[in-house]
């Protein structure tokens, strides 16, 4: 057999045939034979049956080099085609390996064009075609998977036979059907781990081209500009232009093309299929992808997961958590507390859990960061481990803790008071608290649940469950989600230690995210970790703020009383986190003010603990923590190095920055509403709203404080009372409380009260 310069030996066999490693795959547009390609050069050709049958005809030997040879020559060949004559040195310089292609655009574009569900939505499938730039495959794509033990299963072209006969006989009008209109149907029906590979493929893979600029499939962005100078001794010539960005607006109707099509996967795909022909994705696939350490990958597994806890109901949830339900560990309460003893336990099994059937070899398994069993039996009883120690039952267990975890954190609502607290659970029952029915829900299994995965987060790294392994961040990050669940399970100082405790370092391990660097699981817990932080304060800001003033009142009065060595001081966690707490306080000043101005003493004291004072001395509390400043109810003066702070209950908290001590001044019966300092600092002004009165308070120091000796704090008397009328906000809502009035200084003893709607009422000390 020749052709083209290449001679290929033809070799016949009959029944048998050699095997060899296929690298290349060819199918015939008629269905009758298959062509494969090998490495070494084999080819082989095979005959398709109806049936499914694959008949070997003709192995072809071939030579590498003269192949790759050849293959050069025909590129060369097509590639000076397009040239003129004109043109000789560049076409000498032409890539001869079509490199000039982007071939990681060529890669996503032949995936999403044989992933998507074509035929399903004529409007998306005109946007992928014209905007999105991507190819409607013309006969349904084949898929196969690898099981566990490394076989594959593999649907042959000719499936389609089989999917087209009964569409064409119960076909109404007795046409025929168009291939392309049936691919949705068959490659989402065959089952429901296939189902689960795809979709996470296809929504993994739109979200990343998303997020990308330029990211369609048409266009001069397909190739890549020369890749090199040209070489020593020839002459000069043009160099392509770099391809020029879409405008802003294509680049919109380019990320909303990707959106609607993530969208049409991840939440529409069931509608329009029909449940029929739709088999769902498996829920344990996603969960164990919950926390995988591709970014894209975990966000397609975790919007997968709960669109599907949202469309099967609460019915389906219930049936859900009665399932997993028998899987969960539950764990003392002594493991809460990270100050507890590490020889804290597992509880047995409950004695109402089915016992395995299968009965698994022993397995010693490597526990490497992916793997999500990591932790979940690692200090159970000897006869606990005899009952449950095979993978699989790591694994459910694993399992079990991210579904309730999710279904928890993301639907905690739906969780009833009891009624029947009476009511005595039966052997057959699942344990309550998640139980979407009032009968007898005692909210066990929102604590047994709370419990397995503060456990998690808190335990101490051992090499059954490493610091950084794939469940904990898992807990780590279901703890955020759902801690108006758990709140009530936890200990919330134990918890938000350990979080601080996790993202301590986290500026040093995310530095790589700017430079588009993979995460390192240090780096991946940090960042999981923030993002909690984040979560529970923005959820129950007085709960974060009251507990890190409660820490650093406690750090502080250990410090002064000498029960921590200066080296313990700044190897404490407190000491460690203090930028990512006042990350955390920045956040809550911007998105939640209301909430800030209740505790604005508390937050004082947290952000007094985590500047230097020093520094604040130096520069001044508007430079180094210009958040908190933007409340009228702040006060820094620069020249006696003090702060005043206005509280809810009608105090003021003055500051000494040299000393850090704090004195409280109680001389309204409402919140305050603003605070001033006089410019020479002798003077404090306050107003309160709600009695509608402002005071004048002298500030004053001791022969020995004013020399800088015993820290002596100041002196304050009020001189002055005048009463004001109220002012009324502009529109109901607590945004237009906290800027009623604020207070001027034009001299060191005129002051003006200036209102939210312009009036001025002039005052003189």
């Amino acid at each position: 057999m020749s052709g083209n310069s290449l001679v290929l030996p033809i070799v016949l066999w009959g029944r048998s045939a050699p095997t060899h490693c296929i690298s290349s795959l060819l199918v015939l547009d008629d269905l009758t034979a298959v062509i494969t390609g090998c490495h070494d050069g084999q080819i082989c050709i095979w005959d398709m049956t109806p049936e499914l049958e694959i008949n070997p005809r003709a192995l072809l030997f071939g030579h590498t080099a003269s192949v790759k040879e050849t293959i050069k020559e025909n590129i060369k060949e097509h590639l000076l085609d397009e040239d003129d004559d004109d043109e000789e040195e560049q076409r000498r310089r032409k890539s001869l390996s079509l490199l000039e292609y982007n071939q990681t655009m060529d890669t996503a574009k032949l995936f999403m064009s044989c992933l998507h569900a074509w035929g399903l939505d004529a409007e998306l499938d005109e946007v992928c075609l014209s905007r999105l730039g991507m190819l409607r495959p013309h006969t349904p794509v084949s898929f196969g998977l690898i099981s566990r033990g490394g076989h594959m299963s593999l649907m042959l072209p000719s499936f389609k036979h089989s999917l087209l006969r009964p569409l064409v006989q119960g076909s109404a009008e007795g046409r025929k059907l168009s291939v392309s209109e049936i691919v949705g149907k068959g490659m989402y029906g065959v089952s429901r781990a296939v189902t689960t590979q795809h979709l996470l493929s296809v929504i993994s893979l739109a979200n990343t081209l998303m997020g990308m600029t330029n990211a369609s499939f048409i266009g001069e962005h397909m190739k890549k500009a020369p890749a090199g100078p040209p070489r020593p001794g020839t002459p000069e010539t043009p160099r392509k232009t770099t391809p020029q960005v879409s405008s802003p607006a294509q680049q919109t109707q380019i990320k909303q093309g990707w959106s609607q099509l993530a969208a049409m996967h991840c939440v529409m795909l069931p509608d329009l299929l029909g449940l029929e022909k739709f088999r769902p994705p498996l829920l344990e696939m996603l969960a164990r992808r919950w926390q995988d350490r591709c970014l894209e990958v975990r966000e397609a597994a975790q919007a997968l997961l709960l669109a599907e806890l949202r469309r099967i109901g609460q019915s389906g949830r219930k049936d859900t958590i009665d399932l997993w339900a028998q899987y969960l560990p539950q764990y003392v309460d002594t493991v809460s507390s990270r100050t507890a003893p590490e020889t804290s336990q597992l509880a047995p099994p409950p004695a109402e859990a089915p016992p395995t059937e299968t009965k698994a070899p022993e397995e010693e398994l490597d526990v490497t960061d992916d793997d999500i069993t990591a932790g979940c039996l690692s200090n159970l009883p000897s006869n606990a481990k005899k009952i449950c120690s095979s993978y699989e039952e790591r694994r459910k267990q694993a399992t079990a803790i991210v579904l309730l975890g999710v279904i928890g954190a993301e639907f905690g609502a739906e969780i009833e008071p009891p009624k029947l607290l009476s009511h005595a659970r039966t052997s057959t029952q699942a344990p309550g608290g998640f139980r979407l029915t009032s009968g007898g829900s005692n909210y066990s299994l929102t604590r047994h649940t709370c419990k397995a995965l503060t456990f998690l987060l808190l335990q101490p790294p051992s090499p059954k469950l490493p610091a950084h392994s794939t469940i904990r961040r898992t807990a780590i990050d279901l703890i955020g989600r759902g801690f108006t669940v758990w709140e009530p399970y936890m200990d919330v100082s134990a918890v938000l230690v350990g979080l601080l405790e996790l993202c301590a370092d986290a500026e040093k391990h995310l530095s790589n995210i700017s430079m588009g660097l993979p995460l390192s699981p240090g780096a991946d817990s940090a960042r999981s970790a923030r993002h909690a932080l984040s979560l529970i304060a923005t959820a129950r800001p007085p709960a974060f703020i009251t507990t890190i003033a409660r820490e650093v009142h406690r750090h502080t009065a250990m410090q002064s009383q000498g029960s921590l060595s200066q080296q313990n001081v700044h190897t404490t966690t407190l000491t460690r986190s203090k930028t990512e707490i006042l990350r955390v306080v920045e956040i809550l000043i911007e998105k939640m003010p209301s909430d800030v101005v209740d505790l604005l003493v508390e937050v004082m004291d947290i952000i007094m603990y985590c500047t230097e004072g020093s520094l604040v001395k130096k520069k001044g509390l508007s430079e180094c923590f210009p958040a908190v400043c933007r409340f009228y109810m702040v006060a820094c003066c620069d020249r006696s190095d003090r702060i005043a702070v206005g509280a809810r209950q009608g105090s003021v908290a003055l500051y000494d920055v040299r000393s850090g001590r704090c004195q409280h001044i109680h001389g309204h019966k409402g919140p305050i509403t603003a605070v001033s300092f006089s410019p020479d600092g002798r003077y404090l002004a306050t107003y309160s709203n709600a009695d509608s009165h402002i005071s004048f308070w002298q500030m004053s120091t001791s022969l020995l404080g004013s020399i800088g000796m015993l820290n002596s704090a100041p002196q304050l008397r009020c001189i002055k009372t005048y009463r004001v009328p109220p002012v009324q906000p502009a529109s109901p809502g607590s945004q237009n409380a906290l800027r009623l009035a604020r207070l001027f200084w034009t001299s060191s003893r005129n002051v003006i009260l200036m209102a939210h709607d312009g009036k001025e009422h002039r005052f003189m000390v």
